[in-house]
Protein backbone atom coordinates (compact mmCIF):
# COMPACT_ATOMS: atom_id res chain seq x y z
CA UNK A 1 0.00 0.00 0.00
CA UNK A 2 1.26 3.40 -0.68
CA UNK A 3 2.26 5.31 2.04
CA UNK A 4 1.04 8.84 3.12
CA UNK A 5 2.30 12.11 4.57
CA UNK A 6 1.20 13.58 7.98
CA UNK A 7 2.27 16.36 10.00
CA UNK A 8 2.68 15.85 14.01
CA UNK A 9 0.27 12.88 13.31
CA UNK A 10 -3.20 12.19 12.00
CA UNK A 11 -5.37 14.01 15.35
CA UNK A 12 -3.24 16.53 15.45
CA UNK A 13 -3.44 17.35 11.80
CA UNK A 14 -7.42 16.79 12.21
CA UNK A 15 -7.74 19.10 15.30
CA UNK A 16 -5.67 22.30 13.91
CA UNK A 17 -7.94 22.02 10.41
CA UNK A 18 -10.83 22.41 12.14
CA UNK A 19 -9.82 25.12 14.49
CA UNK A 20 -8.68 26.94 12.03
CA UNK A 21 -12.46 26.78 10.67
CA UNK A 22 -11.32 24.63 7.21
CA UNK A 23 -13.66 21.38 6.74
CA UNK A 24 -11.14 18.54 7.53
CA UNK A 25 -8.54 18.29 4.28
CA UNK A 26 -10.79 20.74 2.72
CA UNK A 27 -7.75 21.28 0.09
CA UNK A 28 -9.88 23.07 -2.18
CA UNK A 29 -11.78 25.08 0.67
CA UNK A 30 -13.10 28.18 -1.04
CA UNK A 31 -11.70 30.91 1.60
CA UNK A 32 -8.21 29.38 0.90
CA UNK A 33 -6.38 30.78 -2.35
CA UNK A 34 -2.84 29.34 -3.46
CA UNK A 35 0.04 31.67 -2.01
CA UNK A 36 2.77 29.79 -3.49
CA UNK A 37 3.41 26.75 -5.36
CA UNK A 38 6.29 24.46 -6.52
CA UNK A 39 7.16 23.47 -9.87
CA UNK A 40 6.82 19.33 -10.16
CA UNK A 41 9.85 18.03 -7.90
CA UNK A 42 10.69 14.59 -10.39
CA UNK A 43 13.19 11.83 -8.04
CA UNK A 44 15.66 9.81 -9.34
CA UNK A 45 15.67 5.98 -9.30
CA UNK A 46 18.44 5.30 -5.67
CA UNK A 47 19.55 8.49 -4.97
CA UNK A 48 18.18 11.38 -2.57
CA UNK A 49 17.21 14.87 -4.38
CA UNK A 50 16.82 17.98 -2.66
CA UNK A 51 14.67 21.39 -4.14
CA UNK A 52 15.32 24.82 -2.51
CA UNK A 53 13.06 27.44 -2.73
CA UNK A 54 11.76 30.28 -0.84
CA UNK A 55 8.07 31.38 0.53
CA UNK A 56 7.59 34.94 0.35
CA UNK A 57 5.02 36.37 2.74
CA UNK A 58 4.14 40.41 2.58
CA UNK A 59 3.59 42.35 5.48
CA UNK A 60 0.11 41.61 7.48
CA UNK A 61 -0.08 38.44 5.62
CA UNK A 62 1.52 36.80 8.65
CA UNK A 63 -1.51 37.46 10.76
CA UNK A 64 -3.86 35.50 8.18
CA UNK A 65 -4.58 31.57 8.35
CA UNK A 66 -2.09 29.81 6.33
CA UNK A 67 -1.48 26.19 5.05
CA UNK A 68 1.14 23.83 3.75
CA UNK A 69 -0.36 21.65 1.10
CA UNK A 70 2.25 18.46 0.21
CA UNK A 71 0.97 16.07 -2.51
CA UNK A 72 3.14 13.25 -3.16
CA UNK A 73 2.50 11.65 -6.30
CA UNK A 74 1.04 14.57 -7.97
CA UNK A 75 -0.80 14.56 -10.89
CA UNK A 76 -1.21 10.82 -10.83
CA UNK A 77 2.28 10.35 -11.40
CA UNK A 78 4.42 7.70 -9.21
CA UNK A 79 5.29 8.58 -5.44
CA UNK A 80 8.23 9.06 -3.88
CA UNK A 81 9.00 6.25 -1.38
CA UNK A 82 10.70 8.50 1.60
CA UNK A 83 10.42 12.71 1.93
CA UNK A 84 11.96 15.14 4.37
CA UNK A 85 11.19 19.19 4.61
CA UNK A 86 12.97 21.52 6.33
CA UNK A 87 11.58 25.66 6.98
CA UNK A 88 13.90 28.15 8.14
CA UNK A 89 16.41 25.56 8.57
CA UNK A 90 14.55 23.95 10.53
CA UNK A 91 12.80 20.39 10.16
CA UNK A 92 8.88 20.71 9.39
CA UNK A 93 7.41 17.41 7.60
CA UNK A 94 8.41 13.87 7.04
CA UNK A 95 7.06 10.34 6.06
CA UNK A 96 4.94 9.36 8.64
CA UNK A 97 1.33 7.87 9.33
CA UNK A 98 -1.14 6.70 6.86
CA UNK A 99 -3.56 10.08 6.21
CA UNK A 100 -6.09 9.82 3.67
CA UNK A 101 -7.38 13.00 1.48
CA UNK A 102 -10.05 11.94 -1.09
CA UNK A 103 -7.84 8.95 -1.98
CA UNK A 104 -4.64 10.97 -2.57
CA UNK A 105 -1.53 11.19 -0.33
CA UNK A 106 -1.69 15.11 0.92
CA UNK A 107 -0.03 16.74 4.26
CA UNK A 108 -1.55 19.38 5.24
CA UNK A 109 -0.07 21.66 8.27
CA UNK A 110 -1.18 24.83 9.64
CA UNK A 111 2.16 27.59 8.51
CA UNK A 112 1.18 30.11 10.92
CA UNK A 113 3.90 31.84 13.44
CA UNK A 114 6.42 29.50 10.81
CA UNK A 115 7.08 32.42 8.15
CA UNK A 116 8.04 35.60 8.60
CA UNK A 117 7.70 38.52 6.52
CA UNK A 118 10.06 38.65 3.42
CA UNK A 119 11.34 35.77 2.34
CA UNK A 120 11.53 32.08 4.47
CA UNK A 121 13.49 29.58 2.79
CA UNK A 122 12.36 25.50 2.35
CA UNK A 123 13.77 22.31 1.24
CA UNK A 124 12.54 19.27 0.25
CA UNK A 125 13.95 16.28 -0.13
CA UNK A 126 12.46 13.16 -1.99
CA UNK A 127 13.67 9.31 -2.49
CA UNK A 128 12.22 6.92 -4.54
CA UNK A 129 11.69 5.35 -8.40
CA UNK A 130 12.40 7.41 -11.05
CA UNK A 131 9.85 9.84 -12.17
CA UNK A 132 8.11 10.39 -8.75
CA UNK A 133 6.29 13.83 -8.66
CA UNK A 134 5.92 15.67 -5.50
CA UNK A 135 4.04 18.94 -5.40
CA UNK A 136 3.80 21.82 -2.75
CA UNK A 137 1.51 24.62 -2.40
CA UNK A 138 1.40 27.45 0.58
CA UNK A 139 -2.59 29.01 0.76
CA UNK A 140 -3.57 31.93 2.41
CA UNK A 141 -6.89 32.62 3.71
CA UNK A 142 -8.70 35.36 1.35
CA UNK A 143 -11.81 37.73 1.93
CA UNK A 144 -14.99 35.72 0.58
CA UNK A 145 -18.06 37.98 -0.62
CA UNK A 146 -21.65 36.88 -0.55
CA UNK A 147 -23.57 39.72 -1.71
CA UNK A 148 -23.43 43.48 -3.10
CA UNK A 149 -25.94 45.69 -2.69
CA UNK A 150 -27.23 47.42 -4.49
CA UNK A 151 -26.11 45.34 -7.55
CA UNK A 152 -26.28 48.04 -9.85
CA UNK A 153 -23.48 50.60 -8.74
CA UNK A 154 -24.04 54.51 -8.96
CA UNK A 155 -21.46 57.33 -8.43
CA UNK A 156 -23.21 58.25 -5.30
CA UNK A 157 -24.22 55.22 -4.30
CA UNK A 158 -23.17 53.54 -0.71
CA UNK A 159 -22.74 50.26 -1.17
CA UNK A 160 -22.24 47.36 1.68
CA UNK A 161 -20.47 44.44 0.50
CA UNK A 162 -21.44 41.39 3.17
CA UNK A 163 -18.77 38.41 3.69
CA UNK A 164 -16.12 36.48 5.60
CA UNK A 165 -12.64 36.98 6.38
CA UNK A 166 -12.83 41.23 6.29
CA UNK A 167 -11.06 43.17 9.13
CA UNK A 168 -12.80 45.60 11.81
CA UNK A 169 -9.82 47.73 10.38
CA UNK A 170 -10.84 49.84 7.51
CA UNK A 171 -7.27 50.86 6.54
CA UNK A 172 -6.43 47.53 5.85
CA UNK A 173 -8.83 46.20 3.30
CA UNK A 174 -9.01 47.77 0.00
CA UNK A 175 -12.21 47.46 -2.86
CA UNK A 176 -11.43 47.47 -6.53
CA UNK A 177 -13.53 48.00 -9.03
CA UNK A 178 -12.33 47.81 -12.48
CA UNK A 179 -9.02 49.46 -12.26
CA UNK A 180 -9.94 51.75 -9.37
CA UNK A 181 -9.53 51.17 -5.63
CA UNK A 182 -11.60 52.84 -2.84
CA UNK A 183 -10.90 52.47 0.80
CA UNK A 184 -14.07 51.30 2.72
CA UNK A 185 -15.61 53.59 4.92
CA UNK A 186 -16.41 50.97 7.82
CA UNK A 187 -16.15 48.07 8.40
CA UNK A 188 -16.07 44.25 10.53
CA UNK A 189 -15.06 40.79 10.20
CA UNK A 190 -18.34 40.26 8.11
CA UNK A 191 -19.51 43.89 6.12
CA UNK A 192 -17.94 46.51 4.70
CA UNK A 193 -19.16 50.04 3.79
CA UNK A 194 -17.77 51.75 0.41
CA UNK A 195 -18.34 54.80 -2.31
CA UNK A 196 -17.57 53.77 -5.82
CA UNK A 197 -14.43 55.64 -6.75
CA UNK A 198 -13.97 57.86 -9.92
CA UNK A 199 -13.99 57.48 -13.27
CA UNK A 200 -14.92 53.86 -13.32
CA UNK A 201 -15.79 52.63 -16.46
CA UNK A 202 -19.57 52.06 -16.44
CA UNK A 203 -21.36 48.49 -17.66
CA UNK A 204 -20.42 45.26 -15.76
CA UNK A 205 -17.53 44.77 -13.58
CA UNK A 206 -15.43 42.98 -11.31
CA UNK A 207 -15.31 43.77 -7.54
CA UNK A 208 -13.11 42.13 -5.75
CA UNK A 209 -12.15 43.00 -1.83
CA UNK A 210 -8.49 42.87 -0.84
CA UNK A 211 -7.07 42.22 2.81
CA UNK A 212 -3.26 42.72 2.87
CA UNK A 213 -3.11 42.62 -0.86
CA UNK A 214 -4.86 38.65 -0.75
CA UNK A 215 -7.63 39.37 -2.64
CA UNK A 216 -11.81 37.28 -3.10
CA UNK A 217 -12.60 36.03 -5.69
CA UNK A 218 -14.01 38.65 -8.15
CA UNK A 219 -17.86 39.58 -7.80
CA UNK A 220 -19.75 40.57 -10.85
CA UNK A 221 -21.68 44.27 -10.42
CA UNK A 222 -22.96 46.88 -13.31
CA UNK A 223 -21.55 50.40 -12.62
CA UNK A 224 -24.07 52.85 -13.57
CA UNK A 225 -21.59 55.62 -15.94
CA UNK A 226 -23.15 59.68 -15.73
CA UNK A 227 -24.85 60.28 -18.79
CA UNK A 228 -23.12 62.18 -21.34
CA UNK A 229 -24.23 65.25 -23.46
CA UNK A 230 -22.61 65.63 -26.38
CA UNK A 231 -25.26 67.61 -28.79
CA UNK A 232 -28.48 70.32 -28.60
CA UNK A 233 -29.92 70.43 -31.81
CA UNK A 234 -31.25 73.91 -30.45
CA UNK A 235 -29.21 76.86 -29.44
CA UNK A 236 -32.26 79.10 -28.46
CA UNK A 237 -35.85 78.26 -28.18
CA UNK A 238 -39.31 79.67 -26.81
CA UNK A 239 -40.82 77.81 -23.72
CA UNK A 240 -43.27 74.72 -24.76
CA UNK A 241 -40.62 74.17 -27.69
CA UNK A 242 -39.68 70.73 -28.69
CA UNK A 243 -35.71 70.48 -28.02
CA UNK A 244 -33.43 66.89 -28.79
CA UNK A 245 -30.39 66.03 -27.05
CA UNK A 246 -27.40 63.47 -28.58
CA UNK A 247 -25.41 61.85 -25.81
CA UNK A 248 -24.56 58.47 -24.25
CA UNK A 249 -25.83 56.83 -21.37
CA UNK A 250 -29.63 57.34 -21.68
CA UNK A 251 -32.19 55.07 -20.96
CA UNK A 252 -34.29 54.00 -23.00
CA UNK A 253 -36.94 54.05 -20.63
CA UNK A 254 -38.38 57.69 -21.06
CA UNK A 255 -39.47 57.71 -17.22
CA UNK A 256 -36.01 57.07 -16.23
CA UNK A 257 -34.40 60.19 -17.65
CA UNK A 258 -34.71 63.85 -15.83
CA UNK A 259 -34.17 66.83 -17.98
CA UNK A 260 -33.57 70.04 -15.81
CA UNK A 261 -33.02 73.18 -17.48
CA UNK A 262 -31.96 75.36 -15.26
CA UNK A 263 -34.12 74.77 -12.01
CA UNK A 264 -36.82 73.26 -13.94
CA UNK A 265 -37.96 70.04 -14.92
CA UNK A 266 -38.65 69.30 -18.62
CA UNK A 267 -41.40 66.72 -19.97
CA UNK A 268 -39.33 63.90 -21.64
CA UNK A 269 -41.24 62.77 -24.35
CA UNK A 270 -38.76 60.66 -26.26
CA UNK A 271 -35.47 58.92 -25.22
CA UNK A 272 -33.25 56.20 -26.45
CA UNK A 273 -29.67 54.89 -25.27
CA UNK A 274 -28.10 58.18 -27.18
CA UNK A 275 -30.93 60.55 -27.81
CA UNK A 276 -33.42 62.31 -25.90
CA UNK A 277 -36.34 64.49 -26.92
CA UNK A 278 -37.48 67.23 -24.36
CA UNK A 279 -40.41 70.29 -24.10
CA UNK A 280 -38.74 73.45 -22.79
CA UNK A 281 -40.70 74.23 -19.99
CA UNK A 282 -42.56 77.51 -18.68
CA UNK A 283 -40.27 79.64 -17.64
CA UNK A 284 -39.22 83.34 -17.66
CA UNK A 285 -37.57 84.24 -20.91
CA UNK A 286 -35.07 86.00 -22.49
CA UNK A 287 -32.15 84.05 -20.37
CA UNK A 288 -29.25 83.32 -21.95
CA UNK A 289 -26.84 80.24 -21.28
CA UNK A 290 -29.38 78.14 -19.01
CA UNK A 291 -27.71 75.13 -17.92
CA UNK A 292 -29.33 71.59 -18.95
CA UNK A 293 -28.75 68.97 -16.99
CA UNK A 294 -29.42 64.98 -18.10
CA UNK A 295 -30.19 62.74 -14.67
CA UNK A 296 -30.46 58.83 -16.12
CA UNK A 297 -31.16 56.38 -13.13
CA UNK A 298 -30.30 58.94 -10.24
CA UNK A 299 -27.26 59.99 -11.93
CA UNK A 300 -26.60 62.98 -13.54
CA UNK A 301 -24.19 64.19 -16.44
CA UNK A 302 -21.45 66.55 -15.70
CA UNK A 303 -21.42 68.08 -19.08
CA UNK A 304 -21.45 71.67 -19.88
CA UNK A 305 -24.30 72.16 -21.86
CA UNK A 306 -26.99 75.03 -21.93
CA UNK A 307 -29.46 76.85 -24.05
CA UNK A 308 -31.05 80.05 -24.69
CA UNK A 309 -34.58 80.89 -23.69
CA UNK A 310 -36.10 83.16 -26.22
CA UNK A 311 -38.59 84.04 -28.31
CA UNK A 312 -36.79 83.21 -31.70
CA UNK A 313 -35.82 79.48 -32.40
CA UNK A 314 -32.11 79.09 -33.50
CA UNK A 315 -31.15 75.57 -34.94
CA UNK A 316 -27.95 74.49 -33.82
CA UNK A 317 -25.93 74.46 -37.27
CA UNK A 318 -22.55 73.79 -35.49
CA UNK A 319 -22.14 75.95 -32.68
CA UNK A 320 -19.76 73.94 -29.64
CA UNK A 321 -21.46 73.38 -26.43
CA UNK A 322 -20.55 75.87 -23.69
Amino acid sequence: MAKHLTFCGFASAFLLLLAMGLPSFAVDAPDMVVLHESKPLVTRTGAWQSWGDHIHIKAGQEKLPLIFELTNGAEGRPQATDLKVTLDGKPFLAQGDKLYTKGMPIAICNLNGKLRVGSTPIVVQGFGPSGAWIKWKVKIQRPVINSVTPLSVGPNDSVTIKGSGFSDHPERLRVHVGKKDARPMSSSENELKFKLPHHVSSGNQQLTVSLYTVHSAPFPVAIKGAPRITWIDMVASPPEHPVGITGSGFSPVVSENVVMVGNHKAKVTFASDSHINFIIPTMHFPDWHVPIKVITNGVASTDKASINIDVRVIINEGIPMH
